[in-house]
């Protein structure tokens, strides 16, 4: 497949974790001399991170019935390989349907879908992944899910961390706050546990400590969010900047914070973590795989059932040498997710494949030198 085009199809281009990764994959790839596709298989939802894909970057927004997109699909895939991202934890056969004996499709697993999974599920997802070129594992932990859950072959799975291309800089000129800023990014949905957070957010404030929080995101649970901080009493500390996507004003935010917040109780390889590590901030995560597995020891975590060890951690990040110290870990960390490694593994992904009904060969690998 020697310098093969490359579609990048996505179900949906909103505003998150899945759209950054594209978008980083996509102008990445074409800054090397690739040909990239980005094909959006429903137009519900369609916002304006799009506009940050390079002019050489087609894009391919497909309308009118699902039986006429899943034709378009095909031919658009057609002598060119078919990169699928859909994060859903949903398999849409219609979509995987619409590629059969396709020789060069990959799937990228954005994450652990234990949750939204059963038995059935992953083994139909099994069926129809194990004939698959190759499948991406964003992290170790969606790569346990790959092999444990999904109990796909080990030689077809490759783990490629997620990367966040260098910080844009734009004309946002914001302030920094007097007090101690929280910021939290990501998409305002349940398992993201917003409402932990708030309730760890109040405990640390009734306590005395004079904090801010900024929240940058938003989603169908912001309602139970926006309602939790009024009933706290928190709402006056917080700012709120709902789905924000353009890089350089949310690098502005990410800039002038003094440290970065998740409770999310599940997640693959977090783009916003990663965001955080490049600029240097120190975090308080909940304790889960595959926040350990992005941030080490640039962060201090907690039970995300647990709003007492939140406030108790928060308390631990107040003091100076303890943030100083995450901070130094924050930059050191971030130097190991880098686009540049990040494009190459995709690349030599692409370029090792052949079209041939053979079955893959390659090893199971991960990234050098990651703790």
């Amino acid at each position: 497949m020697d310098e093969a085009e490359i579609c990048l199809i996505v179900r949906r281009f909103t505003v998150g974790g899945l759209e950054r990764v594209v978008l980083l994959l996509a102008n990445a790839l074409s800054a090397r001399g690739r040909r990239v596709h980005v094909v959006i298989l429903d137009p519900l939802g369609l916002r304006a991170m799009i506009t940050e894909l390079t002019p050489q970057v087609a894009v391919h927004v497909l309308s009118g019935s699902w039986t006429t997109r899943l034709k378009r699909l095909r031919e658009l895939t057609q002598a060119r390989i078919a990169h699928l991202h859909l994060a859903d934890g949903k398999i849409h056969p219609a979509v995987r349907w619409a590629l059969r004996g396709h020789p060069g499709v990959f799937v990228t697993y954005h994450s652990d879908y234990t949750p939204v999974r059963n038995r059935m599920t992953n083994l139909v997802d099994r069926s129809i992944t194990r004939r698959s070129r190759g499948v991406v594992a964003v992290s170790e932990a969606v790569q346990e899910f790959c092999l444990k859950e999904v109990r796909l072959p080990a030689e077809l799975v490759t783990v490629i961390e997620n990367a966040v291309p260098a910080p844009s800089v734009g004309r946002v000129h914001i302030e920094p706050d007097k007090g101690f800023t929280l910021v939290a990014l990501a998409t305002v949905n349940p398992h993201k546990n917003y409402v932990g957070l708030l309730r760890g957010f109040a405990l640390a404030r009734e306590r005395g400590h004079d904090i801010r929080l900024r929240i940058i995101g938003d989603g169908p649970a912001i309602a139970e969010v926006f309602t939790t901080a009024v009933e706290l009493g928190v709402n006056s500390h917080l700012e709120w900047y709902g789905g924000l996507w353009q890089s350089s004003v949310v690098g502005a935010l990410l800039r002038t914070s003094d440290a970065f917040a998740s409770a999310s109780r599940n997640e693959g390889l977090p783009m916003s973590v990663l965001e955080a590590l490049q600029h240097g901030l120190p975090m308080v995560l909940s304790d889960i795989p595959p926040h350990r597995e992005a941030a080490d020891d640039a962060a201090v975590y907690f039970n995300p059932d647990d709003p007492v060890q939140l406030a108790d951690r928060l308390e631990e990040l107040l003091d100076a040498d303890t943030c100083k110290g995450r901070a130094a870990a924050a930059r050191r960390r971030s130097a190991l997710f880098t686009a540049e490694q990040f494009t190459e593994r995709h690349l030599k992904l692409y370029d090792d494949a052949r079209w041939s009904e053979e079955p893959p060969t390659r090893r199971l690998t991960t990234r050098q030198g990651l703790a």
